[in-house]
């Protein structure tokens, strides 16, 4: 019983650390390729393109801010359990 639970835990940390950075990436380039196309000077005169691209830029941050603290705290020291300052940062 104590293996299997030993061996799911190690599976959930490796699906973490590859799948969520795997999923950072192929997020921020899909935001940046969005963010490319809604800076064209055609997609600028569209009020629907200007709330696409503050979308994606609002995307990119909670991306980043929200999964790379978790991948982080999977080998490094957790600043929100340490702090109470990084309990309320987060």
């Amino acid at each position: 019983m104590a293996t299997s639970l030993a061996y799911l835990a190690s599976v959930q940390k490796m699906l973490t650390r590859y799948g969520m950075s795997t999923y950072v990436a192929f997020g921020n380039i899909g935001n940046l390729l969005a963010i490319a196309v809604f800076i064209q000077p055609e997609q600028r005169r569209n009020a629907c393109s200007l709330y696409l691209l503050t979308m994606t830029v609002f995307n990119i941050c909670c991306l980043n801010v929200g999964i790379i603290p978790i991948i982080y705290t999977l080998d490094y020291y957790d600043i929100t359990t340490a702090t109470l300052l990084g309990c309320q940062m987060l």
